[in-house]
């Protein structure tokens, strides 16, 4: 094909089917890349988010032992045996427990209107609806960043960041302990998300879900299956499975 330029015929050049199709393929494993990375993104901040709420809660013990230790000039546990041995606890008068009673009532209601309403998604595109919803759960307010997962995977079944709400949603489930709901979001993602970056993670969880239901079997079989169902695992999550394994007695 030739069009004139500058006076003169110059040639344009056409890709052929086979380096059309060869730069298909480069895309779509580029777009894979930048979804494991951004997995691995947020794998980590969740991780170095947890890490400090251990590393706060440990400072927070330390300085109260210290305190403990100025005031009674012995060890902590003697302090505190010895205040409370010593002075017997005073009982609040009825309008002070009335009081008191008022006020924790007024306090709890923003707090569980809160945890029933996560912020409003009008507007927002299904990118800021993740964010919204990731950073509910970075921040450890499970009971809303649970609501705001569960909205965005409703709201965006097809999204590239489907799979990896669904994956948290099971994180968010597994923290509080609520294991039959983790196991079910986590099987999700194994079902309805295979090829997603956080499949051989949620196939994990799915294991230490099950093992905290006391069925030891059934997570022997998840830990084993994830070496041969996901051998592009990250080297992380292989030795979490081969941990765990050893940790319950799997058979070998």
């Amino acid at each position: 094909m030739q069009v004139a330029a500058l006076g003169g015929p110059v040639e344009v050049a056409q890709l052929s089917p086979s380096v059309a199709a060869d730069f298909e393929i480069r895309l779509q494993n580029l777009e894979r890349t930048i979804q494991d990375l951004t997995g691995k993104y947020e794998e980590s901040s969740y991780q170095v988010t947890q890490l400090r709420e251990r590393l706060e809660k440990v400072n927070s013990d330390v300085d109260f032992r210290l305190k403990e230790l100025e005031k009674g000039g012995g060890t902590a546990g003697g302090a505190m045996g010895g205040a409370m041995s010593d002075a017997a606890p005073t009982k609040p008068s009825k309008a002070a427990a009335a009081a008191s009673n008022s006020d924790d009532k007024k306090a709890d209601k923003p707090a569980q209107t809160a945890a029933a309403n996560p912020p409003s998604t009008a507007g927002l595109s299904p990118e800021k609806q993740y964010e919204q919803a990731f950073e509910l759960l970075r921040n450890s307010d499970y009971d809303r960043a649970e609501k705001a997962l569960q909205e965005f995977i409703v709201k965006n079944k097809s999204h590239a960041y489907a799979g990896n709400a669904q994956y948290w949603l099971g994180e968010s489930y597994y923290v509080r302990n609520k294991f039959p709901e983790a196991a079910q979001a986590f099987a999700e993602v194994l079902s309805k998300y295979r090829t997603n970056p956080k499949a051989a993670d949620s196939l994990l969880k799915l294991g230490m879900t099950l093992q905290q239901m006391n069925k030891k079997s059934d997570a022997c079989t998840a830990f084993g299956q994830l070496l041969t169902k996901f051998p592009e695992a990250s080297a992380s999550v292989k030795r979490r499975a081969d941990t765990e394994r050893k940790r319950i007695n799997c058979p070998a």
